[in-house]
């Protein structure tokens, strides 16, 4: 199957979503919410790319390439509405990086940095929450300040963690009957580590 991306005729499997096809290619598209061995929901939008042909801006996470389709992946627009994504998650974002442990870990912080993104874009920063780590199981964390909503936790633990609200009260939750049901290796997703794993001492 042929594309063309950035003005250049390239070819794809079409198997895959445009944005392994694209990073595959060589092009820098960036998420939060994606994982190819995991399920998931486009959430963070800032893997956003030009649909060329239809004039949209489509998530690349959850679009597969059709023939002849073009598509804009560096165009300023494009840049500013990514830009724009990081921003939204920012404006909620109730951590801070000066006290985060995980900040050289957060790959929040990151394209915050890259993209030279404004923290306060949208109005006044809330405050910091106090730092609050709920123990879900064994070596397992989860801070609530951290978490950007992504989903991954959620899709990927059937009975697990769980959506409570909607809109900007929405949150992760995992109810105490759901414990046991998560694995350890879901901290492995976590782009801000808003789940983390702690090395339990006990007194000898």
């Amino acid at each position: 199957m042929k594309i063309i991306v950035n003005g250049q005729e390239v070819e794809v499997s079409g198997q895959r979503v445009l944005l392994e096809e694209l990073r595959r290619l060589g092009c820098d598209i960036p998420s939060l919410c994606y994982d190819s061995q995991s399920k998931h929901e486009a959430s963070c939008m800032v893997c956003m790319v030009r649909n060329e042909d239809t004039d949209q801006m489509i998530p690349s996470c959850a679009t597969y390439p059709t023939e002849g389709m073009r598509i804009d992946t560096e165009s300023e627009d494009v840049l500013s509405l990514r830009r724009m994504g990081v921003e939204l998650l920012l404006s909620d974002h109730k951590a801070r990086c000066g006290t985060c442990e995980g900040k050289e870990k957060c790959k929040l912080r990151d394209l915050y940095v890259r993209m030279k993104a404004k923290w306060n874009r949208f109005g006044p920063l809330p405050s910091p929450e106090p730092v609050v780590q709920i123990h879900v199981q064994g070596h397992l964390y989860y801070e609530p300040a951290k978490c950007i909503r992504c989903g991954l936790c959620v899709y990927n633990t059937p009975n697990g963690f769980t959506f409570r609200n909607r809109g900007f009260k929405m949150q992760v939750v995992i109810p105490e009957e759901n414990k046991k049901n998560v694995d350890e290796k879901i901290a492995d997703l976590c782009p801000t580590g808003a789940l983390f794993l702690r090395q339990l001492h006990t007194d000898k």
